[in-house]
């Protein structure tokens, strides 16, 4: 063939760039051979294009479909379960309250002065007011 092929970097080119060099491409098959490839690949492309067209159509028809129905709906009881009769829901937990002025936040305490402490319990001051 008449034209020259480039590298540029990691890519090929026919035009020539900076810094590219010429590459030596040439095809060692033979005409026959060239030929039954070519005819192999235009064979390839019109089972590609027959699919791509069985494609559309089957995506045209099935736009065209109502949607599938998988069940009815159960029918509303006619007479509906007394509420006594029915199960009570299960209690839900409720949080504790804090005391007042306790912000629920962990402070560590020494033991041996809490075992101290558990003799000497401390009064509270109260005024009258």
């Amino acid at each position: 063939m008449g034209s020259q092929t480039w590298r540029c970097g990691s890519s090929y080119s026919d035009q020539p760039c900076p810094g590219g060099r010429p590459v030596a491409v040439d095809d060692a098959r033979s005409s026959a051979d060239r030929q039954a490839q070519d005819r192999r690949t235009r064979d390839v492309q019109r089972q590609a294009d027959a699919m791509a067209r069985e494609r559309s159509a089957l995506e045209h028809e099935a736009g065209r479909q109502r949607p599938a129905l998988i069940a009815a709906p159960p029918a509303p009881a006619t007479n509906p379960v007394p509420r006594e009769t029915m199960a009570k829901s299960p209690k839900t937990h409720k949080p504790k309250k804090h005391a007042k002025g306790d912000t629920g936040a962990f402070t560590a305490r020494d033991p041996s002065a809490a075992a101290a402490d558990e003799g000497h319990k401390k009064k509270k001051n109260r005024t009258k007011g």
